[in-house]
């Protein structure tokens, strides 16, 4: 590995660290409900994080209860706010209406 490959690494594995600190998902979660339908189950994201079972139905209510994803109705499955298809949408829309205006005050 030359040095710039080794640094580049290096600032991948900082980033990692400041997403895992400072969001309220780990990054593989953030990178697996990236590759996930509009429609999806518990066990899809756990499959995609690769994380047991448990620990993606602890992320789907953390999601839900962010206004990120909805249950349907009478089924094991979550659908995806149109406006948060992608975590980094659902961050825009968070910061645009809630954080901006909060440093105004």
């Amino acid at each position: 590995m030359d040095g710039a490959s080794s640094s580049m690494s290096q600032l991948n594995e900082e980033l990692v660290k400041i997403v895992n600190l400072a969001m309220p998902f780990p990054a593989s979660v953030i990178s697996a409900y990236s590759r996930l339908d509009m429609v999806f189950t518990s066990g899809d994201l756990a499959r995609e994080a690769e994380i047991p079972r448990s620990t993606a139905k602890y992320y789907i209510q953390k999601m839900v209860e962010l206004h990120m994803i909805s249950k349907i109705p009478h089924r094991k499955k979550y659908q995806k706010y149109a406006n948060a298809r992608l975590f980094s949408d659902w961050l825009m829309d968070l910061i645009k209406l809630a954080i901006r205006p909060l440093e105004k005050t």
